[in-house]
């Protein structure tokens, strides 16, 4: 019941996300991203890795001030479900991520401190980062997104 709700506030991020087209963009994050590869690294060893179809996806929505992520993955014969959401903090390249919302639990109310870079239509997440935004390269996430491109168009009434 959970995971409906906070596709319905996914959808109303997307919403209201989409704007005129000569709208000045002030956060390249904002809009609808989705996941295309995902690496985990723990004791400079490859523990989970994406590479681009998989069964499953997710989807990362920013407004300016919020974002969401939703999705849900296939292993073996089990659906994993994924959500979290919360606000954040875009100064550069440093990002903080402020949870409200966790699959689990433990990290509601955390703060997780990333870097991330644009590369054209591509975002790219990596955490975590030390208090000086430096990651440790024999253990972290990397998440890369391409944003989804969309036209929206008025119903007819």
């Amino acid at each position: 019941m959970k995971v409906k709700y906070i596709f319905y506030l996914m959808i109303i991020l997307i919403m209201s996300s989409c704007g005129a087209k000569n709208k000045e963009v002030k956060h390249p994050e904002v809009g609808a991203w989705q996941l295309f590869y995902s690496k985990y690294v723990r004791a400079d060893t490859i523990v989970f890795e994406i590479l681009g179809d998989v069964t499953g996806t997710d989807v990362k929505v920013w407004s300016g001030k919020y974002f969401i992520s939703v999705g849900r993955f296939k292993e073996d014969t089990t659906y994993v479900d994924n959500y979290v959401g919360g606000s954040y903090t875009l100064n550069g390249n440093n990002y903080e991520e402020h949870i409200q919302y966790h699959v689990n639990k433990k990290y509601v109310g955390k703060t997780v401190k990333m870097i991330m870079e644009f590369k054209g239509d591509t975002l790219i997440q990596t955490w975590p980062v030390d208090k000086n935004g430096q990651i440790d390269s024999k253990n972290y996430v990397r998440e890369k997104y391409v944003k989804i491109k969309t036209k929206f168009q008025r119903p007819q009434i």
